[in-house]
């Protein structure tokens, strides 16, 4: 079959290589559509260990149901689909208290060794999966897995409806947050970026106040919108500048939901931020309650990203990829179509 196969920082070409062979409990489903995560792009650049050259990247993905093995029932051949890309042992202490993302041994499409949704076809867990209804778009449904991780967040770090949040991030993540934030009625949201085409397109969907954080003092900003800062903050990038921006545009009591994987080790303010009881909180990917809560939303066409979506065929994978490091612009998620 067909893959977008990396082989090495900034480069990625179309191989043949095997088909999956399902395994016992495991469907074969048609990939139609594929997203590209940050986590990719990182992979893409070089700077994910757990991402090494020759691998099939991808866990974004829009499906169909393929072989139907004897003894796996409730699914049938045709059948559109998506599925949890995050793989948990279902037995461990986290799993059994439903934190399934905090599994010591979980594991993820498209990470390791394990062949992602660049790929004409892939074997899924039959427990994964979730059934699509016909008529949501592949532009909608591909959202399912990046709004499982702004579910979760929501659940781990904001308690109630904050007056005023503050998003540091205008890609996928962040737009994604501010259209959750709005749904749960928190009245003023503003996104910070340094992307003039994402800020124009957080305006267009609902941010109250978009700022330039090279060209404009955010903190200034921030605290005089909100009257002393933000009541609760969503860091979506994970560089050092921007928790540190996290952290100056927060309210005093106010709560810090950290989402950005882009660095490891960050200084912050820790003294600050212990006189001003900011809460810090890390929310890591989604356990499958958010994720069937994030199927929910996007079945109820109450999230649409689609005017800030490009489509290309798995083919040119190399150039959308680019694309994405270099200079999306106003282009919040990639699909490629195998």
């Amino acid at each position: 079959m067909k893959a977008l196969v990396y082989l090495g920082p900034e480069r990625m070409e179309i191989q043949s290589v095997p088909d999956p062979a399902p395994r016992q409990g495991e469907v074969l489903v048609g990939v139609s559509a594929a997203g590209v995560c940050g986590s990719d792009l990182h992979g893409f650049l070089g700077h994910s260990a757990r991402r090494k050259p020759g691998l099939v990247m991808g866990h974004e993905a829009v499906a169909t149901v393929l072989e139907v093995p004897s003894g796996v029932s409730g699914w049938r051949k045709g059948q559109r689909v998506s599925f949890n890309p995050l793989v948990s042992c279902g037995q461990c202490r986290a799993c059994l208290d439903g934190r399934q993302n905090l599994c010591p041994t979980w594991w993820l499409f498209g990470m390791d060794r394990v062949q992602g949704t660049y790929a004409e076809r892939v074997a899924v867990p039959v427990g994964q999966l979730t059934a699509l209804s016909e008529g949501l778009s592949e532009e909608e449904a591909v959202l399912a897995e990046p709004m499982a991780v702004v579910v979760h967040a929501f659940r781990v770090g904001l308690a109630g409806t904050p007056r005023a949040l503050a998003i540091v991030g205008g890609g996928a993540i962040g737009c994604l947050s501010l259209i959750l934030a709005k749904l749960r009625g928190v009245p003023k949201v503003c996104v910070i970026d340094v992307n003039d085409a994402r800020l124009e397109a957080a305006k267009k969907m609902g941010a109250d106040l978009a700022i330039h954080a090279k060209r404009e003092d955010a903190k200034a900003i921030v605290h005089e919108w909100s009257g002393g800062g933000a009541d609760a903050v969503v860091e979506a990038v994970g560089t050092e500048g921007t928790r540190r921006m996290a952290v100056a545009v927060a309210a005093k009591g106010a709560r810090l939901v950290m989402l950005g994987l882009a660095e490891n080790d960050s200084p912050l303010p820790w003294i600050d931020m212990t006189r001003n009881e900011q809460a810090l909180f890390t929310s890591f990917a989604y356990a499958p309650r958010d994720f069937l809560d994030s199927i929910e939303l996007l079945e109820s066409r109450r999230v649409d990203i689609r005017a800030f979506t490009e489509t290309r065929p798995l083919e040119d994978g190399q150039a959308g990829f680019l694309k994405m490091v270099r200079d999306p612009g106003a282009t919040l998620k990639l699909l490629l179509k195998p």
